[in-house]
């Protein structure tokens, strides 16, 4: 987290206001109209976390029993989890050997007569192919839910991620590039999505005791809001910071044989959360659990494919196993018989490092001379 004394004060202006809850409030709205600003879009949901954004939008979309939306497994459990909420089916699509984001030629070949969405992840700050993905989605009358949770501030095609499909989700977790502790927001041009993630944030209610559809408790506080708006207004130092040190470490080991730095796609302005970087057990002569214990301080990003987790190779979710059984589907699926080439090899190669503003250029140095070392050896 980078939190400053101006965070501190606007959160004291919180509490001696006494109004607490957006319900009273003016930081939450005010937070809303000034992300929706800087993402380019006409609305803002704020709620209170980026899993409530992506658990809203999906059910704003009407997305419910029977239906099929595609994501990537390589992402956090929140993308996928978020469907099943809905009592809807995920699908997994295989990863760009680049970009580690959606591939469209296997979304393409994953649309059946039930797929209703998409959900490009934009990783770590890197941008899906936006472009290719809405050319598909209208095609084939289908939805672009955005979870752009790791990319604030990312541009896919001139367009700032969250501005492109029909709903963008975000997170303000701590590692995320701005943060209110928890958090998330909801993006859209769309009047009437707008209008029904705001029922569904605040139990169905558009007035006191009227109650439209089933909704939940997925506010974002007033102490929230107040942090948000800080660091909204310091996003762009936050994002020159991490460029900058995802370039340095890039430029640092560009030479190393067996390690590859990240990828940027030329469609793509990155906002880096974390730099991903890529061994070739080959040629280190290292498996990545063994590259691990020789550097500690790298992290492990997703360490298998979501659909070999057991929750879908065993798929639990509700009782009486639902949404698999739901007889709205009529089908079969077995996550087991899932076998995307791409994403799993990715797994085996993949590590992290921490690129916050933060991080001095001393540390960088050291992550710099550790990998040297391990590739000379």
């Amino acid at each position: 987290m980078n939190l400053s004394d101006e965070e501190q004060n606007e959160v004291l202006k919180v509490m001696k206001s006494q109004m607490l809850t957006l319900l009273h409030g003016e930081f939450v709205k005010k937070f809303e109209e000034e992300f929706a600003r800087y993402i380019g879009v006409k609305h803002a949901i704020a709620v209170n976390t980026g899993t409530a954004a992506l658990h809203i939008a999906i059910a704003a979309l009407d997305i419910g029993p029977g239906d099929e939306v595609i994501v990537p497994p390589f992402t956090f459990i929140a993308t996928a989890s978020s469907i099943l909420h809905n009592n809807a089916i995920p699908i997994f699509a295989d990863i760009d050997d680049k970009s580690y984001t959606l591939d469209p030629d296997s979304v393409k070949e994953k649309i059946t007569e039930k797929t209703k969405a998409i959900i490009p992840v934009h990783l770590a700050g890197i941008g899906a192919d936006t472009s290719a993905l809405v050319d598909i989605a209208k095609d084939n009358d289908l939805y672009i839910i955005e979870d752009a949770a790791q990319s604030i501030g990312t541009k896919c095609y001139n367009k700032k991620v969250g501005a492109i499909g029909n709903i963008g989700c975000f997170s303000f977790y701590p590692s995320k590039n701005m943060t209110t502790g928890e958090g998330g927001m909801i993006t859209t041009d769309d009047d009437v999505l707008a209008e029904q993630c705001r029922l569904l944030r605040h139990h169905g209610e558009p007035e006191w005791y009227v109650y439209n559809r089933l909704g939940y408790n997925y506010r974002m506080t007033e102490i929230q809001g107040a942090i948000g708006r800080v660091q909204l207004k310091r996003i762009n130092g936050f994002i020159e910071s991490r460029n900058k040190n995802a370039q340095y470490l890039s430029k640092g080991i560009s030479e190393i044989s067996g390690i590859l730095t990240p990828f940027i796609p030329e469609y793509c302005e990155p906002a880096f959360n974390y730099w991903i970087g890529r061994i070739n057990p080959e040629i280190l002569g290292l498996t990545k659990p063994q590259f691990l214990k020789a550097f500690p301080r790298s992290k492990v990003l997703y360490p298998k494919p979501l659909y070999k987790t057991k929750l879908f190779q065993e798929k639990i979710a509700y009782t009486r196993g639902c949404p698999w059984s739901c007889p709205f589907y009529g089908k079969e699926i077995d996550y087991k018989k899932d076998n995307l080439p791409r994403v799993e090899k990715i797994t085996q190669e993949i590590f992290a490092l921490d690129i916050h503003p933060n991080v001095s250029k001393e540390l960088l140095d050291e992550n710099i001379e550790i990998m040297k070392n391990i590739a000379k050896k």
